[in-house]
């Protein structure tokens, strides 16, 4: 059965595209079939994947009932080559997904059209990885209907653990189910363990409040997830033989696992 993971925070600067791109990757190089989907403004996961514009966009998919989900899906391109088992459903950049958001706020079954086309993929994925911005769009909408599961990074600031709960409230009002039915992983990022008070914290907070959910898998602050996303490559391709590189090798392997 498909695993549709959508990464999200109520609040931004919490590594939502970093945790996608790379776990999407990792996941593809331990054999799992996956698509990832970029629901985001700024088109930052597009611009990892894919080299130039497609014919086709996330827009497509979510406007047209006839459209054929499969022509959106397009092999992930990294260091200039096709890699197995990756595939993305575009965003297309400027303001086109506002548009979109703006187009789909008065149509038919407009939170449920993702859910409804991912039941026409063709050959089915092992995992989906859906990546989100802020706020409460008829888009963000649609990440929260189609998802079985979500991951929430937090960089233990108060500010990132306050969109996590603000988020679970607003799922919960979304499906009309309560916390305990949903799905989802807290995963610490960004942590620097100088800063001890902030650390302390955010275990403290995440360790009582979600004392279940949050990933045995930890995304340390290093520099060189900076220096690989300005080349626009997963972390383990930029710099394999970096420690960071296993950070989201870990979290797919728990992933995969759970």
């Amino acid at each position: 059965m498909t695993q549709i993971i959508t990464v999200g925070n109520g609040k931004g600067g919490v590594t939502k595209t970093t945790t996608a791109v790379n776990l999407s990757y990792e996941l593809s190089k331990k054999g799992k079939r996956t698509l990832i989907i970029d629901f985001d403004g700024q088109g930052d996961t597009t611009k990892f994947y894919l080299e130039d514009e497609t014919p086709h966009y996330l827009g497509d998919v979510l406007l047209d009932r006839k459209f054929d989900i499969n022509q959106a899906i397009y092999p992930a391109i990294v260091n200039g080559e096709e890699q197995e088992n990756l595939f993305i459903i575009p965003a297309r950049f400027d303001d086109a997904m506002t548009k979109l958001d703006m187009d789909l706020f008065s149509a038919p079954k407009r939170e449920e059209r993702l859910k409804l086309q991912l039941k026409k993929i063709s050959k089915p994925f092992d995992f989906i990885i859906i990546d989100t911005q802020p706020g409460t769009s008829v888009l963000g909408l649609n990440a929260i209907n189609a998802a079985t599961r979500f991951i929430f990074p937090t960089d233990y600031s108060e500010h990132s653990i306050d969109g996590i709960e603000k988020l679970l409230t607003h799922i919960q009002d979304v499906l009309f189910i309560e916390e305990d039915e949903i799905n989802y992983t807290i995963l610490p990022v960004k942590i620097d363990n100088r800063k001890k008070r902030k650390n302390e914290y955010g275990v403290s907070y995440t360790g009582e409040r979600w004392p279940d959910k949050v990933a045995k898998s930890k995304i340390m602050d290093r520099s060189v997830f900076d220096d690989a996303e300005r080349e626009h490559l997963p972390l383990s391709v930029f710099n394999k033989g970096h420690v960071a590189a296993r950070y989201y090798s870990n979290l797919a392997s728990e992933i995969i696992n759970d």
